[in-house]
């Protein structure tokens, strides 16, 4: 199957594995200037909403799917195409939960040529305990924007650690040009960042054309180049766009990864 994204697709209740569209990440991660091995650890975790299957007595069940893999993945998965996907299932019966769990990890680890994809459906029953969750940190989100200003990051030589957040991200898919929105939460430990430089620098990506991807890791270079830290930890939990929503987190090895739960409000 071509990208479908961008173009429009008859809907077909009959299963099929091949609506699924990886990816490659080498072409964003050659603009970022990355070659070679990976200067950051990560995941991509996305939550399904709108999962649907039959039982054998032709009941339909709902779900929703959490799906994680590693940024090591050569490819990543194109979220319309795996909306395509999943709705694909919803006239597909199965006998338990599990065996629609194995169904999307089996065809995901082929798609995205990785063993260390992780899928769980968590049932009705058990939507209660979802927390809405707020942002790690201080916000930034007050802080002034200087408009006529370079978006170029600045730090002091104080050496701090400090957890730091704004709802104000914007980017935009490079497919389409609609807005995706977000929050960016930014853990580390090394130089200060100027804050009014960090709040300038975030905004301007409400013009900038990437995956979600693709923009956490740009945001991880830049504030890696910036202020040196011998920590760093970076995730952008976008809001959801069809039912999904999708959450990649980037840090530096050996920087302890924060225990997230729940989902944001806005997603």
């Amino acid at each position: 199957m071509s990208n479908p994204l961008g173009k429009t697709i008859p809907f077909n209740n009959e299963f099929d594995p091949n609506l699924l569209f990886p990816i490659e990440r080498a072409e964003a991660r050659v603009r970022l200037g990355i070659k070679g091995a990976l200067p950051f650890h990560g995941s991509d975790r996305w939550t399904c909403y709108e999962l649907s299957w039959l039982n054998l007595d032709g009941i339909p069940q709902v779900g929703i799917a959490t799906i994680s893999y590693p940024a090591d993945t050569p490819c990543l998965v194109e979220s319309k195409s795996l909306k395509l996907f999943l709705g694909s299932i919803n006239f597909t019966k199965y006998a338990d939960p599990n065996d629609v769990q194995s169904i999307i990890r089996a065809d995901l680890s082929r798609v995205l040529k990785s063993g260390d994809v992780t899928v769980s459906v968590s049932l009705p029953q058990s939507w209660s305990d979802i927390e809405v969750s707020e942002p790690l940190g201080e916000s930034i989100d007050n802080y002034p924007i200087n408009r006529d200003a370079s978006v170029q990051l600045r730090a002091d030589s104080t050496v701090i650690s400090e957890t730091l957040h704004s709802n104000l991200l914007r980017s935009l898919c490079p497919v389409t040009s609609q807005p995706d929105w977000g929050t960016v939460m930014i853990r580390y430990r090394g130089k200060k960042l100027d804050r009014a430089s960090l709040m300038t620098y975030l905004t301007a990506h409400r013009s900038y054309q990437g995956f979600h991807e693709e923009c956490c890791e740009r945001i991880f270079l830049d504030i890696q180049a910036a202020c040196a830290p011998k920590e760093l930890w970076v995730g952008c939990f976008y809001t959801r766009r069809g039912g999904l929503d999708i959450n990649p987190e980037r840090w530096l090895p050996g920087t302890p990864r924060p225990k997230l739960t729940g989902r944001l409000a806005r997603q």
